[in-house]
């Protein structure tokens, strides 16, 4: 290797760290009570800060990873991440909002290690599993509604909708509706109870 490779290997890391530092401090700027710890992760295009709506006391939890694009290669749905006050993203999350809306409604939480999706990937055929546009349907985007709990390592899939006051037991992946104030959990999720009521069924197990 010559010199100019050895410098070009050594600054190249530098110059993402700057990038992504300085991503993160225009998010921080726009939202002046956000609580995102210094090891969140923000990846989004530079003229994109318009697609990352806050509001009051959100909390971005350690070693979270979050993307959001307005316009994505293989997608014509916007992105955005829309958070209401006082909600809040656990340890090591990671939320992409590409290809459609996340919105997490004032003052519910998403747990750590859980995954948030917006997209899928078409799958053809025949055709390469990445390099194709995203499935473009009414899947597209996520929902979660007011005081909503997600455990941890949960998944949400592309076109879920959690309603108001509903938990999200752990390990749990969720695709489709979940009705205002249900405890949900399995893989995939479903209906355990009303909370503040019976149990309707044993939590799945797979």
């Amino acid at each position: 290797m010559s010199l100019t490779d050895y410098i070009s290997a050594f600054l190249k890391p530098l110059r993402k760290r700057a990038t992504m530092a300085i991503l993160a401090y225009r998010v921080r700027a726009r939202h002046r009570t956000l609580n995102a710890h210094p090891t969140a992760i923000w990846d989004y295009g530079y003229h994109d800060l318009h697609a990352i709506e806050l509001g009051k006391d959100v909390t971005i939890g350690a070693y979270s990873y979050i993307l959001v694009y307005s316009r994505a290669t293989f997608s014509d749905f916007p992105g955005r991440l829309i958070m209401g006050d006082r909600s809040a993203i656990g340890f090591g999350a990671n939320v992409r909002a590409a290809g459609g809306t996340i919105r997490i409604g004032a003052g519910s939480a998403v747990a750590q290690n859980c995954v948030l999706i917006a997209a899928n990937h078409a799958v053809r055929p025949g055709e390469p599993r990445f390099h194709v546009p995203w499935e473009k349907s009414d899947r597209n985007g996520i929902e979660i509604g007011s005081n909503v709990w997600v455990g941890a390592s949960c998944v949400i899939l592309p076109g879920a909708v959690i309603g108001n006051d509903a938990v999200i037991g752990a390990g749990s992946i969720v695709r489709g509706t979940v009705p205002p104030g249900e405890l949900w959990a399995g893989v995939p999720a479903r209906k355990i109870k009303t909370i503040g009521g019976e149990r309707d069924e044993e939590p799945a197990t797979s």
